[in-house]
């Protein structure tokens, strides 16, 4: 398996962040972003220590240009893994999620539920998730999300695989009133930071069976494994192509398993995805 994280070096950090309001600076839209990456120095005994980040030329979905320009990753300001064009995400995939479901019980689908989150909703490691200031009921949904690496119209199942670049962990938050009552899912799915993402995307992980948890507060809410997915993550990419022109860095959120939980300002949320990491993020209430 191979990581790669997207950053803001030290340096950049401290000329964006005097300058930039904070979002702009989570979100990396300054230019200072950089891709890197990870270099874990394994010990005998398993532990990882002194991980190290090698900066790239390019994104890598093209393949590794590296510069030989070699940082912590302890020193660096994590970003989102991905800028995509699209936002895919599949609703009602884990037969666990269907009785649990926060708009109702649901038959089991017999296509994956497609629905669009906004590219700008999507927010790194440690960028808060806002809760608008007119929002009512809103949730954390702990899934994998894949990250598509070559272009992708009209394939079947077994070319989708070759599509695949990697996947990371996701959360899609969502505001369950506006979900309910409003004639899209705009706001309900794509407000601003409702979209985290990371820490590292990883390519070779074994996305046919990793397992995935959400945890409240320190509190596991969610625990399940991608085999558990109604629609694979093949399929979800055939399907979608059907539909849709998927460009390298567009990500889908394959979908949330259990019952969903409640977020409130002050709150932690963790997603932890195996072989991944775990992708952290405070709550604050919006402006």
């Amino acid at each position: 398996m191979t990581a790669y994280v997207r950053y803001v070096a030290p340096d950049a950090l401290r000329r964006t962040s005097a300058a930039l309001p904070r979002r702009t600076v989570a979100t990396g839209l300054d230019g200072d972003a950089r891709w890197g990456v990870v270099e874990d120095e394994v010990l005998a005994d398993g532990i990882i220590e002194d991980t190290m980040v090698e900066e790239l030329a390019l994104p890598p979905f093209g393949g590794e240009v590296r510069t030989g320009k070699r940082m912590p990753l302890s020193e660096l300001h994590l970003l989102a893994p991905a800028t995509p064009s699209k936002v895919i995400a599949v609703g009602l995939n884990y037969g666990s999620h269907l009785d649990n479901s926060p708009i109702g019980t649901r038959p089991q689908p017999t296509e994956p539920g497609l629905f669009a989150k906004l590219p700008s909703s999507i927010v790194g490691p440690g960028a808060a998730i806002e809760i608008p200031r007119d929002a009512e009921v809103v949730h954390a949904e702990g899934e994998v999300v894949v990250v598509i690496g070559h272009m992708a119209r009209h394939v079947s199942r077994e070319e989708a695989c070759d599509r695949i670049f990697g996947v990371t962990a996701g959360n899609d938050v969502s505001e369950r009133t506006w979900q309910r009552d409003d004639l899209q899912w705009v706001r309900a799915k794509g407000s601003d930071s409702f979209g985290p993402l990371g820490p590292r995307l990883v390519t070779g992980a074994a996305w046919e069976d990793l397992r995935l948890r959400t945890r409240l507060n320190g509190e596991v809410v969610q625990d399940a494994r991608t085999s558990d997915l109604i629609f694979s993550i093949p399929e979800i990419i055939a399907y979608a192509s059907r539909y849709f022109t998927l460009l390298p860095g567009d990500v889908i959120y394959t979908g949330t398993p259990g019952r969903t939980s409640t977020l409130s300002p002050g709150d932690r949320v963790e997603v932890e995805v195996e072989g991944v990491g775990v992708l952290a993020n405070p709550v604050e209430a919006g402006k």
